[in-house]
């Protein structure tokens, strides 16, 4: 599988390096932007966290390189023949549309992310990428990042537990609004309930959940 996703994302690479060479849409200003990040992150994250986070969002993200064509197929056709969204992000993706704070609804943007994401994992290992994004990303009001979570519960990033890793990693869909807690509430355990599932499933964290 590893081969094809390679294959099927051969002509992504050489799209997105004509991007970057052109700076087209600023692109090039935005690898740049995101390398930058990554070589200077100074966060260390452990493995738990990483293999939590990856289950939950990017649980084939051994095979592709930055970008899912299963997920992608996947979420053309419910969204199209079922009229149900489904989301088809890798972590990469995820990562650069929030440091390029590119959030708008149309087929360029993707695109523009698919390459972007493309580059950065040709560069970077996914560990890095993984910590990166769980380093920046929007868990809830007033709360981003790991270093948002471990201040608001006063604790040190050392004393988080496997049930604090999947909460935080639960927040990367649900993060915690203003209002409707109850609802918000409800979602997460829903959502934290599937991710200690998956984890049992796969038997590559504890169990003891």
């Amino acid at each position: 599988m590893r081969i094809l996703y390679f294959l099927l994302t051969i002509p992504f690479y050489v799209l997105g390096k004509i991007f970057i060479f052109f700076n087209l849409d600023d692109s090039n200003t935005d690898f740049l932007k995101c390398c930058n990040y990554l070589e200077n992150l100074n966060l260390v994250l452990d493995d738990e966290i990483i293999d939590i986070l990856f289950l939950a969002e990017d649980h084939r993200a051994n095979f592709h390189y930055g970008i899912d064509h299963y997920a992608m197929l996947r979420a053309i056709y419910f969204t199209h023949a079922r009229k149900e969204f489904q989301g088809a992000s890798t972590i990469a993706q995820q990562f650069v549309r929030v440091i390029t704070g590119r959030y708008e609804r149309t087929l360029f943007r993707k695109l523009r992310e698919q390459l972007l994401a493309v580059l950065i994992t040709c560069k970077f290992n996914s560990k890095i990428i993984g910590t990166a994004y769980l380093n920046v990303a929007f868990l809830g009001s007033g709360m981003n990042g790991v270093n948002g979570y471990i201040r608001w519960k006063q604790k040190l990033l050392s004393e988080l537990d496997t049930l604090d890793k999947i909460k935080i990693v639960s927040r990367l869909k649900y993060p915690e609004p203003i209002k409707d807690k109850i609802r918000w509430s409800f979602n997460m355990r829903i959502r934290i309930g599937n991710i200690k599932t998956k984890i049992v499933k796969h038997k590559s964290l504890p169990t003891s959940l």
